[in-house]
This record gives structure tokens, C-alpha cells and sequence, in this order.
């Protein structure tokens, strides 16, 4: 099923519609959840937020999401399956900067500033201890700093490929939809008619 022009449109400006109300209302939460119990007179602010880490990284997950939706929308309403112009190449490339900053720029931030100042993740805690007769009689332990250097390196090698495998996709995507079917042959060669 392929859609009009008019309801890509109409389907891509309500995504952004949606998607900047989403990530709007999700910020003002982060915003409320990280923002301190008192102000400096004494008086409470946001006293139907709770305070909590775990408010906070959800509402930033939501807003993201909500971010998404809205880069989605536009590329669905002025980008995706139209003749290619300046115009619209230049939108595209603009949403495609703007998502791998956000992949490899905010999302590894956030991850390093959860870690780091609200778990605490520092040289001097050990995640683990390896056993000495593992490693002959020696002291071998892993920080929680290096396991969250191998979190943020992990995902940067993961989303790199990623990127790398949607790209591809998106480039085939045109040679993939005009191919030609191939024809049904029988078990000794010849093509199959399809009576209809």
C-alpha cells in the first residue's frame, strides 16, 4: 500500500505536531524533576514532581522520543518518495546531521553524566574483583568507570554500524522496489504461466 502525496502530508505534520508536543511536555518534566525542592525565598516549586533520577532519564527517553517523531513527520511530509530538488536534499541532510549528533553526541552525554554524577561510577568503586587464581595469583578488578567506559564504547561501535546498515538500506531502497520479480520456473526449467 502506498500513500498519496496528501496523506504523507497530512500524516508527516501531525507526527510533527505530535512529536513537538510530546518532547516539550517530557523536557518541562526533566526540567521540574531536576530543578531544586526550594527556591531561594524558602518557597517549594514543582511540588507535584518528584524528585528522582529515574523520572528524570525516563522524561528524557519520552522527549527523545518525541524528538524523533517530530524528524520522522518531516521526513515523511517533505522528503520521503518525492522527486529529489536542493530543497528537499537539503532538508534530508539536515535531519541526517541532526540525528547522529543526537546518536553520537547527546544520547553517550546523558549516558556519561547518569553515570558519573548520579551513580557515581567512579575509578574508585570496583564492579568486579577477578578471582587470583585466574590470573595467576595476581590483584585484577574492574572499576565501575571502566565498565562505563565500555558501555559508551560499545554503543558508539553498535550505533556507528547501525548507521552504516540504514544507509546502505536507504540507498537500495529504490533499486530494491524496481527490480523485476523473477519468473516461476518449473522443476525442468521452463517458466510457469499463471493463468488468471
Amino acid at each position: 500500500m502506498t500513500l498519496s502525496d496528501r496523506a504523507k502530508l497530512a500524516g508527516g505534520l501531525t507526527a510533527i505536531a505530535v512529536g513537538i508536543v510530546v518532547a516539550l511536555g517530557a523536557a518541562f518534566v526533566v526540567h521540574a524533576a531536576e530543578a531544586p525542592r526550594f527556591n531561594e525565598f524558602g518557597q517549594e516549586i514543582f511540588p507535584a514532581i518528584p524528585r528522582a533520577w529515574q523520572l528524570v532519564t525516563l522524561a528524557q527517553i519520552v522527549s527523545l522520543g518525541g524528538v524523533f517523531l517530530a524528524m520522522g513527520g518531516l521526513a515523511l511530509a517533505y522528503v520521503y518518495d518525492k522527486p529529489l530538488t536542493w530543497a528537499r536534499a537539503a532538508v534530508g541532510a539536515a535531519l541526517f546531521v541532526a540525528t547522529t549528533l543526537i546518536l553520537f553526541g547527546i544520547v553517550p552525554n546523558q549516558f556519561l553524566t547518569l553515570a558519573q554524577a548520579t551513580w557515581e561510577w567512579t575509578p574508585t568503586k570496583t564492579f568486579v574483583t577477578i578471582p587470583r587464581w585466574l590470573v595467576l595469583n595476581n590483584d585484577l578488578s574492574i572499576s565501575y568507570a571502566a565498565l562505563k567506559d565500555m558501555i559508551s564504547g560499545t554503543y558508539a561501535v553498535v550505533a556507528l554500524v547501525a548507521v552504516g546498515v540504514a544507509m546502505v538500506k536507504w540507498q537500495n531502497r529504490q533499486k530494491e522496489a524496481t527490480a523485476p520479480k523473477p519468473t516461476p520456473v518449473s522443476e525442468y526449467g521452463r517458466p510457469l504461466k499463471v493463468e488468471g
